[in-house]
């Protein structure tokens, strides 16, 4: 049985545990739903099938042709189209779960709801989004009715509240199956278009939250905050109410606002909203340390890149320090679920030794980072062969410092081979990466037939050589319900 948590799905947030097994989803112990059964996953299931016997014979053809150029072109093209059907797969899974727990946490009180949840549970998710989406627009004048009534019926102003949730809830029920439906149109103008319906028929805590996550994960930075900031002045209100359900979403949603604060530049905000969060993870994993020792660290991890954008340097180590001991501890427990936050932090302690010119000890955390990113990428290449190729190009960086050309063009290589491959597969997302490492390569070039000036060991490179981390290469770690 395999166990997910919400905070390791990729950059994801935390709160309950899920469990899947043969393809049922339980949350809180209770099956849900299997997506095993939905026509969408025996869909791509197919695809990968078939992609891989095509690829395993293609390879098998490179093997026996090792010379001809064209087989190892469909080779790679054939890599490229089954990791993006493995990615669908994993989306698939995500979105699912997500699904699940909406279902749960949400009042099924309408019968769209009720027949939606009905094919959900049977795990026929396009029939479950068929309800709601063949009924969109009579749900839309249904929602504007109820708000025209809302205002000249004030005595009945209760009851249309309620109705107006329900309206909120087939909405938001309705983005979340459009996010999970790869075969809809313009599917993320759609799940934006459901989500907006949800929220004028009334903001709840989940539509709000769930949009705000939405919004944040496409990099839709300045339309996220104001949901955001809606979602965290609705979970302070509920925890001056009852702090002990509601005070970790409190910091859960400051660590996210940190997050988006940091991408949008702006540190003073980014350390007020990291600062309250890690004081409530602090006293939370005093009380409770198998629950939120995880969160603690995270918020650690992403105060630690913080400082070290402000060059706090003696700050930022010190955050780090603390997030790498509890991470530790915590893969020593469980290595499958946490070695790769070890990683992380191992990586971003090199980018802030190197940092320090400490090269000695920046060495050592690249090293340790990059041999968990190998066992961890040899395992699971789709998820963690970026990380590998950050830490790569990160050492790259290190020893094109110490004029170690030789070690330098190695990483450098490696590092482009590996984001090459990337990029052919999802160009819009690896292709910035492509271009940072030749870039770099190019630096190193240079160096190699130049004679520069005298400098200490480690001074910083020129202002193209991306030495220190883009977001991609710091990784900050969101947090969800």
């Amino acid at each position: 049985m395999a166990e997910t948590h919400l905070e390791n799905v990729h950059n994801a947030i935390v709160g309950s545990t899920v469990t899947t097994e043969g393809g049922d989803v339980l949350v809180n112990g209770h099956k849900v739903t299997n997506y095993f059964y939905s026509s969408q996953y025996q869909d791509l299931k197919t695809q990968a099938d078939e992609l891989q016997e095509h690829f395993d014979k293609t390879l098998d053809k490179t093997k026996k042709y090792p010379d001809d150029e064209d087989f190892k072109a469909d080779l790679l093209k054939l890599s490229g189209k089954r990791n993006e059907i493995r990615k669908k797969l994993k989306e698939l899974k995500q979105e699912v779960i997500r699904l699940a727990e909406t279902f749960t946490n949400i009042p099924i009180n309408s019968e769209r709801l009720k027949l939606a949840r009905q094919h959900f549970e049977a795990g026929n998710f396009s029939a479950a989004r068929a309800i709601l989406d063949a009924d969109a627009e009579q749900m839309g004048n249904e929602l504007d009715a109820l708000l025209h009534r809302e205002e000249h019926l004030q005595q009945q102003q209760a009851q249309v509240q309620a109705l107006r949730l329900d309206k909120a809830n087939e909405f938001l029920i309705l983005a979340r199956l459009t996010a999970l439906n790869f075969d809809v149109p313009d599917r993320f103008d759609k799940t934006i278009e459901y989500f907006e319906q949800s929220l004028k028929a009334t903001h709840t805590l989940e539509n709000t939250f769930e949009y705000a996550y939405f919004l944040h994960t496409h990099n839709q930075f300045n339309t996220a905050q104001p949901w955001y900031e809606e979602s965290l002045a609705i979970h302070r209100r509920l925890a001056g109410a009852n702090p002990d359900t509601y005070l970790p979403d409190v910091a859960m949603t400051l660590n996210n606002l940190g997050n988006l604060y940091r991408d949008r530049h702006d540190v003073a905000a980014a350390q007020a909203a990291y600062d309250e969060a890690f004081h409530i993870y602090r006293r939370l994993a005093d009380a409770n340390p198998d629950t939120y020792l995880p969160k603690l660290a995270t918020t650690l991890n992403n105060v630690g890149n913080l400082y070290r954008d402000r060059h706090d340097l003696a700050a930022a180590q010190a955050a780090y320090d603390e997030a790498l001991h509890i991470r530790r501890r915590l893969a020593d427990a469980n290595p499958d679920t946490y070695l790769p936050d070890v990683a992380m932090t191992l990586n971003n302690l090199g980018n802030l030794y190197r940092d320090r010119h400490d090269v000695a000890a920046a060495q050592a955390a690249y090293d340790e980072a990059l041999h968990i990113y190998r066992r961890l990428a040899d395992a699971n290449p789709d998820t963690y062969l970026p990380d590998l190729a950050m830490t790569l190009n990160n050492l790259g960086n290190l020893y094109r410092d110490r004029h170690d050309v030789a070690a330098a063009q190695a990483a450098y290589d490696e590092a482009l081979h590996i984001r090459r491959r990337l990029a052919d597969a999802n160009p819009d997302t690896y292709l910035p990466d492509v271009a940072m490492t030749l870039n770099n390569l190019g630096n190193l070039y240079r160096d190699r037939h130049a004679s520069p000036p005298p400098r200490p060991p480690m001074t910083r490179p020129s202002t193209f050589t991306a030495a220190w981390p883009t977001p991609t290469q710091t990784p900050t770690c969101p947090i969800s319900p």
